[in-house]
This record gives C-alpha cells, sequence and structure tokens, in this order.
C-alpha cells in the first residue's frame, strides 16, 4: 500500500496505469484517503492519467472496509477532498453513513429551493390575484394590470422574503417621477394588501410594507376639488369627436351621465334596456357592493344607437373589436387633452392657451357640481351619481327614483346642451342633439 506526501506538483505528475490496471497512492497527512489512478490518460498535452480521490473505511452497517469516491482530480482539488474526507472520518465515529447525510442534505436544499420557487413574487401574485377574483372583489382585473406592469418587471422570480422597503419605494418613486402622485399612492396601497395577504397565509412572517415611508417619499393625498369650466367642456365636448366613435361616444356618455369610468367603459348591452331606457350596473362591478341603475335620457341614446356594433363578436358595448372592452387609457386621455387644448386656443384666439391639468374622475365631480347649481336635491344628485345612502336609507328605501333621476339627467342635460352650444370667439362649437327626450 504505497504512501506519500500528496501534494498538487504530485498529482499534476501522476503517469497512466499500465494498460488494463491501476493503482492507488495513500495520503500520509489524512489517513486511509488516497487517490486511485486508472489506464486513461486525462490530460494529452502533460501525459497525466485520470485520478479521483478515495476514502477507505468502514460504512455502516457494513464491517468490512470499502473504497468510496469523493471526487475527481482536478474538479475536486486536494484541500478540498481532504476537508470532505476528514468531515467523513468525523461522521463514522459517531456511526453517520456520510451517504445518509448527503443524501439528507441534498434533500433540504431541494426542499428549500422548491420552498423559495414557491415563494417567487409572480407564482404568489397569480395566486393571490386568482383567489380575489374567485371572490368577486372589484377592480380585481385592474389590480393584475397595475402589479404586472409596475412590479413584475422589478420583481420577478424574488422570494417574497426578500423584497423589501426599498423595493417597494423604487415602485412607487417611478410612478411619482411620471407625474403621477395618486397613483403611486394607490399602487403603494395594493402592494401593502398583497404583502398582508402574504402574511395571513403565512408565506412571511411581517410585511415589508410601511405606510409612513410611502407618505413621506410620494407626498400625502391631497383631496381634488378639479370642476371644468364651461369653455373646457365646450372644448371637450368637440375634442371627443376626434377620439373616434368608440372613445369619443364614452366620454360624452360620461359627461351626460357623471357614472364612473370603468362603469360606463365596461358596460355591456345586456345591461342597457333601451325601453325603459336604463342602464344597470351589476353589483358585481359595482363599488357599492349592490345593483346601480341609471336612466338615460335621449342624447345618451342616441349616442349608445351610433356606437359600432360587432356581431356575433361580444357584448361590450364600448370596444374595438368586439371581444374586448375598450381601455380608456392614459394614450388616450392624453390625445383628449391635446385636441382640447388646440379646440380651446381655436375657440379663444390665443395660440399659447392652456388647460389646468384634469383626470377623468373629474368628470364626475363636474357634473355632481353642475348638478347642485341646477338646484337638485343633495339626495338625488348622490343617488344619481352612484353615491352610498345612508344606512337608514338603505334599510326602509329600496326604491330606485328613475323618474326623479331621469328628471335631474335632463336638466342637465339641457344645460350642457346650452353651454356647447353658445359661441365662443367667432367659432360654433358642435351641439347635441336638439330631439327631445
Amino acid at each position: 500500500m504505497a504512501r506519500q506526501n500528496l501534494t498538487d506538483k504530485t498529482l499534476k505528475a501522476l503517469k497512466p496505469a499500465p494498460a488494463g490496471s491501476r493503482y492507488e497512492i495513500f495520503d500520509v497527512t489524512v489517513p486511509n484517503m488516497g487517490v486511485r489512478v486508472t489506464d486513461k490518460v486525462a490530460d494529452p498535452k502533460t501525459g497525466r492519467g485520470r485520478a479521483s480521490f478515495f476514502l477507505l473505511a468502514r460504512f455502516p452497517p457494513s464491517a468490512n472496509p470499502t473504497r468510496r469516491a469523493l471526487g475527481e482530480y482536478p474538479a475536486m482539488e486536494l484541500a478540498a477532498a481532504r476537508n470532505k474526507a476528514r468531515e467523513w472520518l468525523a461522521l463514522l465515529e459517531k456511526g453517520t453513513d456520510p451517504k445518509v447525510k448527503i443524501e439528507d442534505e441534498r434533500r433540504q436544499r431541494e426542499a428549500e429551493e422548491a420552498k423559495k420557487r414557491d415563494r417567487s413574487f409572480e407564482t404568489l401574485l397569480a395566486s393571490y390575484i386568482a383567489e380575489r377574483r374567485r371572490d368577486g372583489l372589484r377592480k380585481v382585473a385592474e389590480d393584475e394590470m397595475d402589479f404586472n406592469r409596475e412590479c413584475l418587471p422589478l420583481w420577478r422570480s424574488r422570494d417574497v422574503v426578500d423584497i423589501t422597503m426599498a423595493d417597494i419605494l423604487k415602485v412607487v418613486g417611478a410612478i411619482r417621477d411620471r407625474g403621477k402622485q395618486r397613483q403611486a399612492l394607490n399602487v403603494a396601497q395594493k402592494i401593502g394588501t398583497f404583502f398582508n395577504w402574504c402574511v395571513e397565509e403565512e408565506l412571511i412572517l411581517v410585511s415589508p410594507y410601511r405606510p409612513k415611508r410611502v407618505r413621506n417619499a410620494v407626498g400625502e393625498r391631497l383631496a381634488r376639488d378639479r370642476v371644468l369650466s364651461d369653455p373646457e367642456l365646450r372644448a371637450l365636448w368637440t375634442a371627443a369627436e376626434g377620439l373616434g366613435p368608440v372613445y369619443g361616444a364614452a366620454y360624452r356618455v360620461l359627461l351626460l351621465t357623471g357614472q364612473r369610468l370603468n362603469d360606463i367603459a365596461q358596460v355591456s348591452w345586456s345591461e342597457i334596456d333601451m325601453y325603459k331606457p336604463t342602464l344597470t350596473v351589476p353589483a358585481k362591478r359595482f363599488k357599492s357592493d349592490r345593483d346601480h341603475v341609471v336612466s338615460l335620457t335621449h342624447d345618451v341614446v342616441e349616442i349608445l344607437q351610433r356606437v359600432p356594433r360587432y356581431k356575433g363578436r361580444g357584448d361590450w358595448v364600448f370596444s374595438l373589436d368586439g371581444r374586448h372592452a375598450a381601455s380608456i387609457s392614459d394614450k388616450v386621455k392624453r390625445r383628449l387633452d391635446a385636441a382640447m387644448i388646440a379646440e380651446c386656443r381655436k375657440l379663444s384666439g390665443n395660440e399659447k392657451a392652456e388647460i389646468e391639468p384634469w383626470v377623468n374622475h373629474d368628470l364626475r365631480r363636474t357634473v355632481r357640481t353642475r348638478l347642485s347649481e341646477l338646484d337638485i336635491l343633495d339626495e338625488v344628485a348622490e343617488a344619481l351619481i352612484g353615491h352610498m345612502p345612508s344606512k337608514l336609507n338603505r334599510t326602509y328605501n329600496h326604491s330606485d327614483r328613475l323618474r326623479v333621476k331621469l328628471d335631474a339627467l335632463n336638466r342637465w342635460q339641457r344645460e350642457l346642451r346650452r353651454i356647447v352650444g353658445e359661441t365662443h370667439g367667432g367659432y360654433n362649437v358642435i351641439q347635441l342633439s336638439e330631439a327631445r327626450a
């Protein structure tokens, strides 16, 4: 049994064994550890033989000495082989087979990797969205789009345990830098809800989300008070024509009814009764979790009758292909803003005229404000735009008050006709239909 103080130089100089045989050299430094050399040439340049490290020992439950491979040289270096041999000898002294320990460690690594894969952001996000959709929660489609657009590109393949508040601030900070402060706060709130769900599902111990740090970075949510003026309403009505028969019609219906953006944009023909005429927003997609019935004036009916129909493709009212509801995106809003500014400049004769920034929800506030200016009772105006009535009223009053709502909307329709029909700066603005409801 040849023994030698193995060194890297020694290993590099090992010659192949004679054809059909092999030889072994035991290490002096670590007892029973050695290197076995076959008759194969591992390196043609130096002529070095193929070698591998081994340990000769009694591995349980056998009482006979057995050789077991540690690793092949030079993929395993000498120092690594000696360390592994020492670890195995220590385990054998305790009566533990290293193979069992290696298998346990392998299973543990695989379990940890599987657990980490299961906790990847995209995997948990899919489960989170599926659960919210199954529970029928509102705006789940909007939440999914926000997460996919803002979070997924940065957090894909990340273990949710490793996502920190600094990572969250990167997401909301990027939205803030685009000039979307309210959207940044909304997305931050959705992220906080997602991590709270992870805690409830025992996927993480504590949520990294800290609302105060978001407010410090993005700012407090400010109540909006933007109401469009008469000239702006005239410009909007005319500019909507340039958006085409789908987006333009949707904006005009929003202005005539004062409803929420998605309650109109995602309406289907099955929700419209042209004989009454009414639009019923079902509870599953209405904010107050109850059906909301909207009376339709003559001008709204005429607009709906002119919207393109896609026979046999789908039930959406506002659609570009019949299969999907049209999305009134930022791109569409920017087109409308540009057209409004151009119209205002045309009407005023001022080539530098601008419009104060506004968001789609400001149309709803504008209609609500104008209803009060028309002396519509607050109770009627609130019911018309779909605000939640008092608990007592909900308990005892189940009337949709369609005739009262229709009267209020007809008064607003006449006022809007007056506004967009005025002459300003020598230019006529397109009028609404003169037909009477």
